[in-house]
């Protein structure tokens, strides 16, 4: 397992750190390239949060069109990817086909808040 993760064996997002000179787009256009090998030229950015319970970790969440087919996505890094519905994560435990089992989402509201402003984005 990778050292520094903060939500090991827990489905949540595709993410990483911001290298020095580094803008937080530019971080998540590159971290999205580095864990399923997809370059973006647009990301959308979501929100910005603190957790307090993480040492006042800053968290950027962004979001972007996949403008290739589902299948060429090829995961990089980390256990598993999957697609899943609003309903499916809020159950808060989803199976890996990969791995053959279930493994929880990761416990922290901001999880749940990016979901839901993702919701409310692609509604738009």
């Amino acid at each position: 397992m990778k050292e520094g993760i903060a939500f090991p064996e827990c489905w949540g997002f595709f993410g990483g750190s911001i290298d020095n000179g580094e803008t937080p787009e530019n971080a998540a256009k590159r971290e999205l390239f580095e864990e399923i090998g997809y370059k973006s030229t647009f990301v959308h950015k979501l929100g910005l949060e603190i957790i307090p319970d993480l040492g006042n970790l800053t968290l950027h969440a962004y979001c972007c069109p996949l403008l290739i087919p589902v299948e060429e996505v090829k995961l990089m890094e980390g256990l598993d990817l999957g697609l899943f519905s609003l309903e499916e994560v809020m159950i808060k435990r989803l199976y890996s086909r990969k791995m053959g089992r279930v493994f929880p989402v990761i416990e922290t509201p901001y999880f749940v808040d990016t979901i839901k402003k993702l919701d409310l984005y692609f509604k738009l």
